[in-house]
This record gives C-alpha cells, structure tokens and sequence, in this order.
C-alpha cells in the first residue's frame, strides 16, 4: 500500500477517534470548548504577531535595498 495512502488513512482514524472522544466527553458534561477556543485564539494573535513582524522586517530590507539602489 501506498505510504501516503497509509498516512491519510492513519489521519482520517485519528480524526474519528479524537470526534469519538470529544462527543463522549460532552456528553459526560467534560466538555472543554471554552478552554479550546482560548487556546486557538492565543495562538492565532502569536501567528498574527509573527507575521507582522516579519513583514516589518523585510519591508525594512527592500526599502533599504531600494534606495541603496536609487543612490547608485
């Protein structure tokens, strides 16, 4: 069988079974969707952080480049 036909198969079962466990949970009233939600959100400002700065720098570069350019 193929490697990455096993790879997703292996995903797709990893996928139902955390779904399996997660439904079981709320129906246990363990749900932690909250604590999720929180966790994603502070994760996406850091990613949003990160672009940003990178951003920053590289235009920094290319303005630099670009009037080092400019100057001859």
């Amino acid at each position: 069988m193929n490697v990455e036909v096993q790879f997703v198969r292996a995903m797709v079962g990893y996928a139902l079974a955390r779904a399996h466990n997660q439904r079981a949970r709320a129906r246990r009233g363990e749900s932690e969707l909250g604590a999720s939600a929180l966790e994603w959100a502070i994760i996406s400002a850091i990613l949003v952080a990160a672009a940003i700065a990178i951003g920053a720098v590289v235009k920094g570069v290319i303005d630099k480049r670009t009037g080092e350019i400019q100057k001859g």
